[in-house]
């Protein structure tokens, strides 16, 4: 994400929390002490089943709401988790190979995997396209199992387990970063905007009776409106908001293979 989208984002943060307390300040001065307000006493006898019938709606939008949100950071991270297995699997069949044939994978998968760390993940942090390097360090690793020595002198089901392993690590490449490139709906800012006003509506219609009351109840559902708010900020990429770990992939970077100790 842009600087300039990071802005828009966190000012239609505050604008939405600052609106959803001025609406509720706005209510309150309408329904009690503006001129209007003999003609909202008119409606005193409201039910208050009114709120809970559009408190309950509200309340399942931000359910579905914040699932999605966790839904998106869960599937970033197994995205990660399966590139870090597929790389681990591909680690393990390298170093009980000869030093000719595991050395020059093992090397690969290292260089590929600290190319992910140091250049690829402070790019998708901040929500930019990958670069070229990480996906050359991935050739790489693909020249090195289907290099020569590797292709003549593996078994056949070794060699294609091999290329097997290659491959899910490309895919889980391609999940992981376009999770990091999905960013919130902005129609999803105002569907919790229209719920909100509703629901402070409807609050404060049936607290006419006592000016303290209705104050008490629009601040209560004010401040779980700003809540919503800020979930639909956090609807952003995983990597900007959520800390999603990228330690699965790192550890590759030091392991240790039988190789070494030959």
């Amino acid at each position: 994400m842009t600087f300039t989208q990071e802005v828009i984002y966190i000012g239609l943060l505050v604008l939405g929390i600052l609106a959803t307390f001025a609406t509720a300040g706005l209510l309150l001065w309408l329904c009690s002490f503006s001129r209007f307000a003999p003609r909202f006493q008119l409606l005193t006898n409201l039910s208050p089943q009114v709120v809970a019938i559009v408190g309950i709606l509200f309340a399942l939008y931000t359910t579905f709401f914040a699932s999605d949100i966790w839904n998106i950071r869960d599937r970033a991270q197994t995205a990660i988790q399966q590139e870090a297995e597929a790389m681990r699997g591909l680690f393990r069949l390298a170093e009980q190979q000869p030093p000719v044939i595991g050395a020059p994978i093992i090397t690969a998968l290292r260089e590929y995997a600290r190319a992910s760390i140091q250049d690829e993940w402070p790019l998708l942090a901040r929500g930019e396209p990958p670069g070229e390097q990480t996906l050359e360090r991935w050739r790489d690793l693909l020249r090195a199992v289907l290099a020569e020595p590797a292709a003549k002198g593996l078994p056949t089901s070794v060699h294609a387990a091999m290329v097997q392993q290659v491959e899910r690590v490309h895919v889980a490449r391609h999940q992981r970063i376009a999770q990091s490139q999905r960013h919130g709906d902005p129609l999803k800012w105002f569907a919790v905007a229209c719920l909100g006003a509703f629901t402070l509506l409807t609050v404060a219609l049936v607290h006419l009776d006592n000016w303290r009351t209705q104050l008490a109840a629009l601040l209560i559902y004010s401040a779980a409106i700003s809540v919503s708010f800020a979930a639909a900020y956090l609807q952003r990429s995983p990597f900007q908001v959520f800390v999603v770990s990228s330690q699965p992939i790192a550890e590759l970077i030091t392991m240790e293979s039988l190789l070494d100790r030959r």
